[in-house]
């Protein structure tokens, strides 16, 4: 799978957990937030509902008990009580003069209908329609009354002396269809109950208390006192709330004889014995969640596809580098580049990626500088194979029939002993030796006793040549003579001191070769007497050596020294960079090899 999609993948995966996690904490959150709301609006509603309610029944109290104490009311209603004559003029007296006091009282104003009904069913109401005649008998008026009380709660304040009158038709209307509900308060003179005062007020009151709501077509209010009796009810039919019902929190409760199950908040009025619930179908807050629900999950979706969408471009651009970075090395360069020295060459050093894309950036100029090693490398591989190729094929040269070479060795070594010239012989041996050795290719490598063995026949020989102006030194330690070194290391050393250390002077040519022990390396050390290296000779002679151990050069040339760099670089890649070889002047040329001892 690739990086950008692994990428997407992980993003991706992180961003839905995320995003369901917090989907999921702000789907509860909210819905607990509405149940909160839901809860805390029904409170107040239920809370303004009481306050308006028990201020209308305080306001009716007040009413009823500011006239039970108004003297001259309840003497005027003592007197048409009383009024036993035959023409009833005292009693249509006192009933105008109660009437009178009636209506100065300030708070009968605030009433729909204040009435006095005595012990025998007479009565007395302000608000009189003219040209109506009240058709209820006494006995209904007391009927009606009697069968309307409710009794207020048990209480030592003098407020609760009176009695509630339950929501009745009003007796007294021209229209009997008209609604009241209200109080009744004893009326005494002087210590003798003499009948009851109803205040009342048109049932559109309670609809105005207790219709506040803010959704009347969701939210159901009811009334209803202990004993049963309701009081109001926003629905045509009332339901049978249990008076058990937890108070103070909404609570679920299923109306078999509806089938539909409501949340409920139940609150008590403890001055009137009322009991009030306020509900709403427990669908409604069903839907109002799925709403919720549904909204967020929406939110989420478009979210989440917003999201996907910028997981990608971040995707693609954070691997942007890589994927530039990958096709580069499909497209390796070919050989024809790796070995080209034009400015084609230059892709091995360009950059793909970008720099703040500081790892990547990193690991592509890592790639180049393996590149370009690579080429090097490469170069350095075609150069030793083409001096290996030149090698062998100087070596072809000089096997040219050796056995010519050997048979004419033995002719001229048996003339010189026919005519006792031992020197010849000598030379004719060594030189014979030196040949073997040199053109033996069953093996790359030799013992430092064959070597040393072999850089001893080339001196004797060119002693023979010098004579006394050849002097030469060999001193290696005996234990190394099994120690395993390439064939013509040493030789082509010796010769290059020879031919170029003296400028063709025929002067003493002293030469040593000594090797010393150094832990587990190594040193020999090749000297002569000559002029030694010029300056400019030897600063390109070091670096070209230095150039070789860094793998950047080859022997690509014949010029001078062509022996001693051959050897450098012979000895390099034999022994992968462990073999190490110094020039500098001291008294002469000096070369010294540094080297593993290997047995």
């Amino acid at each position: 799978m690739k990086l950008n999609i692994k990428m997407m993948v992980l993003f991706s995966v992180i961003m839905l957990m995320a995003l369901f996690a917090f989907s999921s904490f702000t789907i509860e959150m909210n819905i607990s937030g509405s149940n909160i709301y839901t809860t805390a609006r029904f409170t107040n509603m239920s809370t303004s509902i009481a306050r308006d309610l028990e201020q209308n029944i305080n306001m009716m109290h007040m009413t009823a008990n500011d006239l039970s104490k108004n003297l001259s009311f309840t003497s005027s209603l003592n007197q048409f009580v009383r009024d036993d004559s035959t023409d009833h003029k005292v009693g249509a007296a006192a009933r105008k003069a109660a009437l009178q006091s009636l209506y100065q009282s300030s708070l009968v104003d605030q009433c729909y209908r204040v009435s006095f009904i005595s012990l025998d069913g007479s009565y007395i109401t302000s608000l009189p329609d003219k040209d109506f005649a009240y058709t209820a008998s006494p006995e209904d008026i007391l009927e009606t009354l009697q069968s309307n009380l409710i009794s207020f709660p048990e209480s030592d304040n003098e407020r609760f002396v009176c009695q509630f009158l339950a929501p009745h038709n009003d007796i007294f209307a021209p229209r009997q269809d008209v609604k009241a509900f209200g109080i009744v308060h004893p009326i005494a003179h002087f210590g003798n109950i003499i009948g009851y005062v109803t205040v009342l007020n048109e049932i559109s009151t309670l609809d105005h208390i207790l219709d506040f709501i803010d959704n009347t077509s969701e939210v159901e209010v009811q009334a209803v006192f202990d004993d049963g009796t309701l009081l109001y009810c926003s629905r045509d039919t009332s339901r049978d709330y249990p008076n058990t019902l937890p108070m103070g929190s909404m609570q679920p409760w299923n109306d078999s004889k509806a089938a539909t199950t409501l949340e409920v908040l139940h609150t008590r009025i403890e001055s009137l014995g009322l009991n009030l619930y306020i509900a709403q179908d427990k669908q409604i807050t069903v839907f109002r969640n799925n709403s919720i629900r549904n909204d967020i999950i929406k939110c989420a979706l478009l979210v989440m596809l917003i999201s996907f969408a910028l997981i990608g471009a971040i995707s693609l651009r954070l691997t942007r580098s890589i994927r530039l970075l990958t096709k580069r090395v499909k497209q390796a360069p070919d050989k024809n580049v790796l070995l080209c020295e034009s400015p084609s060459a230059q892709i091995l050093t360009e950059t793909v990626t970008a720099p703040g894309d500081h790892e990547i950036y990193e690991l592509e100029l890592a790639y180049n500088e393996m590149m370009l090693r690579l080429r090097n490398s490469t170069l350095n591989e075609l150069n030793l194979r083409e001096s290996t190729l030149q090698a062998q094929l100087n070596a072809l040269q000089t096997q040219i029939n050796p056995h010519f070479i050997y048979n004419t060795l033995n002719i001229i070594s048996a003339k010189s002993l026919e005519n006792g010239n031992f020197d010849v012989i000598e030379i004719c041996d060594q030189f014979a030796s030196m040949l073997r050795y040199s053109t033996d290719t069953r093996s790359r490598t030799a013992t430092m006793l064959e070597e040393i063995e072999n850089v001893r026949s080339y001196l004797l020989l060119s002693k023979a040549r010098y004579e006394d102006n050849l002097e030469f030194f060999i001193d290696m330690p005996d234990d190394l003579q099994n120690m395993e070194v390439p064939k013509l290391t040493l030789q082509p050393l010796v010769e290059n001191a020879l031919t170029h250390g003296y400028d063709g002077k025929n002067v003493l040519r002293k030469l040593s070769i000594i090797g010393k022990i150094a832990g587990n390396t190594l040193i020999l050390e090749i000297r002569d007497n000559g002029t030694g290296f010029s300056p400019d000779l030897l600063e390109e002679l070091q670096k070209r050596i230095a150039d070789i151990e860094a793998d950047s050069s080859s022997i690509e040339d014949s010029g001078s020294h062509i022996g001693l760099l051959n050897t450098c670089l012979r000895l390099h890649y034999y022994s992968k960079g462990a073999i190490h070889v110094s020039i500098r002047n001291h008294h002469g040329a000096v070369v010294t090899l540094t080297m593993p001892i290997v047995e």
